[in-house]
C-alpha cells in the first residue's frame, strides 16, 4: 500500500524541512535533494531507502504520511468540474480525473482507506448518466477505478483492524455511503443495458461485515 502513497502523492507542495520546532542540522545536507530533485527520482530514492531499511521505517513514514494528509495545511481534493468529455459519442476521461484518482491512492496507500471511500462515491456519483461502449476509454478508467476501490477496501480492513479507525459507526457510515453509490450507478447502468463496471468493488463491500 505504502507503493501507492509514493507513486501518487503530489510533491509540489513547499514544506519546511526541518521543521523550524524540530532542529536537526544533520538534516540539512538532505535540503537540497529534496527541493531540487525531479518527483520520479524522489519517488525513486524514496523506494529504496524503504525497501533498505526495517519495516519500522515503513511504519513510521506512513504514520508521517497519514499526518501530512489529514493536516490544515495539506493540499485539498481537486474538484474539477468536468471528469469526462465526450469525443464524438464516447465519454473520454480528462486529466481532472486522474488527479482526484492520485489522491484517492494517496490516502489509502498512507493507510487511510475509509477517507478514500468518500472521494471513490464522489467519482462514481459523478459519472452517473454515462454511456459508454466496452472497449472505449470510459471502460478502461472504469475497470482502473474498480481496482482501486478495492485496493482501498484491503487498505480499511486493516485501518479497522489497527484500531486506526477511530468510531466505528462513522467507518459504517462510510462503507455504507460507498455501497450506496455503486448501487446507484448499477440501477442506472441497469436502466439502458450495459454491464456494471464495479462488480469487484461491489461484490467486495457487500461480503465485508464489521
Amino acid at each position: 500500500m505504502v507503493d501507492s502513497f509514493i507513486a501518487n502523492a503530489r510533491v509540489e507542495e513547499y514544506v519546511p524541512f526541518p521543521p523550524p520546532s524540530c532542529p536537526r542540522p544533520h538534516l540539512l545536507l538532505a535540503i537540497p535533494l529534496v527541493l531540487t530533485s525531479p518527483p520520479p527520482s524522489l519517488r525513486a530514492t524514496v523506494r529504496i531507502l524503504l525497501a533498505s531499511m526495517p519495516p519500522s521505517t515503513a511504519q513510521a513514514f506512513t504514520k508521517a504520511a497519514r499526518s501530512r494528509l489529514s493536516s490544515a495545511n495539506a493540499s485539498p481534493l481537486p474538484h474539477p468540474q468536468i471528469l469526462f468529455y465526450f469525443d464524438g459519442a464516447e465519454p473520454t476521461p480528462t486529466a481532472g480525473l486522474y488527479d482526484i484518482l492520485a489522491h484517492a491512492r494517496a490516502l489509502y496507500g498512507a493507510g487511510m482507506g475509509l477517507t478514500s471511500f468518500g472521494v471513490f462515491a464522489t467519482i462514481v456519483r459523478t459519472s452517473l448518466g454515462l454511456r459508454w461502449t466496452p472497449f472505449g476509454a470510459a471502460a478502461e478508467s472504469f475497470a482502473l477505478i474498480d481496482g482501486d476501490i478495492c485496493q482501498a477496501i484491503q487498505s480499511s480492513k486493516e485501518e479497522i483492524d489497527s484500531g486506526r479507525a477511530g468510531d466505528i459507526e462513522s467507518a459504517r457510515a462510510k462503507v455504507a455511503d460507498l455501497r450506496g453509490a455503486l448501487k446507484e450507478f448499477a440501477d442506472a447502468v441497469s436502466r439502458w443495458g450495459g454491464d456494471f463496471p464495479f462488480e469487484r468493488a461491489a461484490a467486495t463491500l457487500e461480503v465485508w461485515k464489521f
